[in-house]
């Protein structure tokens, strides 16, 4: 999940203002502008997601974890048929608050599934497979893009969100004490 998460993150981080370059003939320094609302969004995001699970979910974190990827996975899919700048925005904003509200929960999801004694082995792991998500996606979209279009590669990164969607309806539940 944490691979997926971080690897739909970086790659409309990296692709949304070439796509809109390219594609809406926007100019580079907007598509920037715009496209910085998609990490930005992500100071309240993450510690909704937190405060989400701790709430209103009693302290269960795979409710989260699948909200992020059912709100994010069929934005960042469609992405490439919205064809004007507000409706551009709100996607953005809605697809970035989404998919980070797992960015940081996941930290402590992975230390709650494993023996206290290897809890810092785990997020050590889960840093480096989130870390490997971000840094394949963007080459990974690189390559399809010039292989194909944009709008083949937002479709692949909702199947990874629809992945992501499957993963999460089966993440086991932490054990409460």
């Amino acid at each position: 999940l944490g691979f997926i998460g971080y690897a739909l993150y970086l790659f409309v981080n990296s692709w949304a203002p070439s796509y809109l370059t390219d594609d809406l003939q926007l100019s580079l320094g907007l598509s920037g502008a715009l496209v910085a609302l998609f990490p930005a969004v992500g100071v309240l995001s993450r510690v909704t997601g937190g405060v989400l699970s701790d709430t209103l979910f009693g302290g269960r974190r795979r409710p989260v974890v699948l909200l992020s990827f059912l709100a994010a996975t069929p934005i960042i899919a469609g992405f490439t048929a919205i064809r004007t700048i507000p409706v551009v925005v709100a996607a953005l904003l809605v697809a970035g608050f989404a998919i980070q509200l797992c960015l940081g929960l996941v930290f402590v999801y992975v230390r709650e599934l494993v023996e206290p004694a290897v809890a810092a082995t785990a997020v050590a792991f889960l840093t480096s497979v989130g870390l490997a998500g971000a840094f394949i996606a963007p080459i990974a979209a690189g390559r399809l893009i010039d292989a194909s279009n944009y709008e083949t590669a937002f479709l692949v990164a909702g199947t990874l969100g629809v992945l992501g969607t499957l993963l999460s309806c089966y993440a086991p539940e932490p054990e409460k004490a």
